[in-house]
This record gives structure tokens, sequence and C-alpha cells, in this order.
């Protein structure tokens, strides 16, 4: 014991290097691996925001379609006035309901209120066919007083901003065909 205590070289310079080297590598694989985890999960989780972002708004707006008796107007591609039943009071009298793209927002008005609906909207594009019966034709239409079909198809991302070459920027299309109630 008494010569173990003298013994006092150390460790040469080179086991050193060699320990540091070690140690350098094993950490840089748990911080790659660290890493691809995270990016995974923000993968994933915008995927997931992007398709109930379009779930939750598309199925409050095709509710609310199939209630409607007429279109009121259609002056865009994104924007549409229809009379119908509110969601919020579904046994009330009909009201007039208009949504419309703003930006990266889909916005929800009636009378006397707007409330935004979703953000992280990249594309909102309605549709307007009129379905003959007797022809059993459907043709596009823009004239409000013959739509009884309307295509929403919506192209939702996420809300806060995301580079447009990242593996995070998730995008979800969702597209229904409405047929109007008293059509």
């Amino acid at each position: 014991m008494f010569q173990l205590a003298r013994d006092q070289r150390g460790f040469t310079l080179a086991e050193l290097l060699i320990v540091v080297a070690v140690l350098g590598m094993m950490l840089a694989g748990i911080v790659s691996v660290q890493m691809q985890g995270q990016q995974a999960y923000l993968i994933g989780a915008h995927r997931v925001e992007a398709q109930q972002n379009g779930r939750i708004a598309l199925e409050l707006m095709v509710r609310e379609l199939r209630s409607a008796t007429s279109v009121t107007a259609i002056p865009s591609a994104t924007d549409i006035t229809f009379v119908g039943l509110d969601s919020n009071n579904p046994t009330g009298p009909p009201i007039t309901i208009r949504y419309s793209l703003a930006g990266a927002v889909i916005n929800r008005s009636t009378p006397g209120v707007t409330t935004p609906l979703i953000g992280g909207v990249v594309s909102l594009d309605l549709t307007y066919f009129n379905y003959d019966i007797a022809t059993n034709a459907v043709t596009t239409t823009t004239d409000n007083t013959k739509v009884n079909l309307v295509r929403v198809r919506l192209v939702t991302g996420t809300e806060e901003s995301v580079a447009s070459y990242s593996d995070s920027n998730q995008r979800a299309t969702i597209e229904m065909l409405v047929r109007l109630r008293n059509s």
C-alpha cells in the first residue's frame, strides 16, 4: 500500500487525447440521436396540427352548408355567403353566414360578428355546381341562384412560421362535396 501511494506517474498525453476523442464521438452520437428524435416529433406534431385544423374547419363549414337553403353571394372561389341554420343555435331561425379567406385565416361572419375559424390555411377553393335532376347533368356555375352543390377543398398547414424547405412544413388537403338542403 505504501508503494502504491508513492507511484504518482499519472496519465500520458496520448492516453488523455484518446479518452477525449472517444468521449467526443460518443457525445456526438448521442446528440445526433436526440436531434433526430426532436425532428421526428416536430414533423409529427405539425402533421397532426395541419390535419386537425383542416378537419375541424371543414366539419363546421360542411355542417352549415348542408343546412343552407340558398347561396346569396359567390364573389370568388375563396368566399361564400349563404342562408342557413346557425351551428351555435340549430333550432333558431336561419341566418346569413359568410366564409371568407383573409390571408391565412378563414373567417366566419354572421350578422354583426366576424370570428376567425382557423389559421394556417394555405388555400381554400370553393367550386359551385348546378345539378339538373331532369338531365342528370352537373355543371359549374357562377349564378348563385342555381347553386345546389358546393365542393370545398381546403389545404392547411401549421399556424407557426416554418421554412418552405423544412421537413416540418407539413400540409393537409381535405376535400368534400356538399349538397345544399333544399336542392
